[in-house]
C-alpha cells in the first residue's frame, strides 16, 4: 500500500464550561464533543523524498491555513514518520506527500484542524502499518486540545473532556438519526481573542463549575436539551460582528441555536435530518431577509465517529 485516504469530520460543543484558569495559562474545560458529518478529506502518499509535505486545496482553502509545519495536519504526520523510522519500521528515505481538501471553514469553532491531525495520524500509521500509541496521542495533545477526542473518541464520534480538552472519555454514539443545522457566518473568531474577553470577565476569579446532571450522562437525549457554552458571551464581546447573527437566530428559532467552540459557528440539535433541512429553510430565508451572507449553511448528521482511515 503506497497511499490512505482519510476522512476528518468536524465536531460541536453540545455543553462548554470553562472551569477556571490555570497556573499554566489555559483554561480548566468541562465540555462535550459530539462528531458532524461535515469532513475535510486527506490522502496521504508514502514517498522516497526523505521529507513530508503538504497541499491545501477546496472550498474553504484560505490563507489563514497554512501548509508548512504549522498546519496541524503536517505536524501529526512528519511525528509519525520520525516515529516509523525511530522503531526501524521505515528507512531514512520515507517520505509523505499530504493533499487535504478543505470542507470545514477555519476560525469556525468546528475544529477542522484539530480533525485534520487526528486523520493525518491515522492515516500514516494505516499507511506504515505501525501504531504509535499512547506516544502518539500525546503528540496530538501537545498539537492542540481537541485534537485527542477525533483520536479516541474515533469509533463513536462523541465524548466529554475535560483538562483543557485533551483528556477525553469517549461516550456510546448518539442515537441514529441525530442531526444538526450549522450557521458559520461571514466573519471568522480568534480562539485567543475570546478567550481574553472571557479572561477580562473572570478577573482571575475560578467561575463554577455548572454541568448538570443529565450532561454527565452519556444517555442524556441531546434534542431539545439545554446546550450551555460559557465562551458565547465573550466571543459576542470580542467579536461584535457576531451580534446581528446571534439576534437573527434567536427570532427565527429561539433558545435553539449555540455557539460551537469559541465560534464563530452556531449549531442546533434536531431528531433527523428532514428537521435540519427544514429548520435551513427557515434560517436561509431570514438571513436573506436580513441581507446576511453565511460562509456556510450545512444540515448534517451525526458522523457517529471520529477521525477515520477509508478502507
Amino acid at each position: 500500500m503506497d497511499s490512505v485516504h482519510a476522512c476528518a469530520p468536524c465536531k460541536v460543543n453540545p455543553y462548554l464550561e470553562v472551569v477556571r484558569r490555570r497556573a499554566d495559562g489555559y483554561h480548566e474545560l468541562e465540555t462535550t464533543l459530539l462528531a458532524l458529518d461535515l469532513e475535510d478529506r486527506l490522502h496521504v502518499r508514502a514517498t522516497r523524498s526523505g521529507r513530508t509535505t503538504l497541499r491545501v486545496f477546496g472550498e474553504f482553502a484560505a490563507p489563514d491555513i497554512p501548509s508548512d509545519e504549522r498546519n496541524l495536519a503536517l505536524a501529526a504526520a512528519d511525528f509519525a514518520r520520525r516515529f516509523a523510522l525511530d522503531c526501524g519500521a521505515a528507512s531514512g528515505a520515507l517520505g509523505l506527500e499530504l493533499e487535504l481538501e478543505k470542507r470545514i471553514p477555519s476560525q469556525a469553532g468546528l475544529g477542522g484542524g484539530s480533525s485534520d491531525a487526528a486523520a493525518a495520524l491515522l492515516a500514516v500509521e494505516h499507511l506504515l502499518g505501525i501504531d504509535c500509541g499512547a506516544e502518539g496521542e500525546r503528540a496530538l495533545a501537545r498539537l492542540g486540545s481537541d485534537c485527542v477526542f477525533f483520536h479516541r473518541a474515533r469509533s463513536t464520534g462523541y465524548a466529554r473532556c475535560t483538562g483543557r480538552g485533551e483528556i477525553v472519555e469517549p461516550w456510546p454514539a448518539v442515537p441514529e438519526g441525530l442531526s444538526a443545522l450549522l450557521v458559520t457566518p461571514e466573519c471568522g473568531a480568534s480562539t485567543a481573542a475570546v478567550y481574553a474577553a472571557l479572561s477580562a470577565r473572570l478577573r482571575g476569579a475560578e467561575t463554577p463549575a455548572t454541568l448538570t446532571h443529565d450532561f454527565r450522562r452519556p444517555d442524556a437525549p441531546l434534542v431539545g436539551a439545554p446546550l450551555f457554552n460559557r465562551l458565547e458571551e465573550a466571543a459576542l464581546a470580542a467579536i461584535p460582528s457576531l451580534r446581528p447573527w446571534r439576534r437573527l437566530l434567536d427570532m427565527a428559532a429561539p433558545s435553539t441555536f449555540r455557539l460551537a467552540g469559541s465560534g464563530a459557528s452556531f449549531f442546533a440539535l434536531v431528531a433527523s435530518l428532514s428537521e435540519a433541512q427544514a429548520l435551513r429553510s427557515l434560517v436561509e430565508s431570514e438571513l436573506r431577509r436580513a441581507g446576511l451572507t453565511p460562509r456556510g449553511l450545512w444540515a448534517v448528521r451525526a458522523a457517529g465517529h471520529g477521525a477515520r482511515v477509508d478502507l
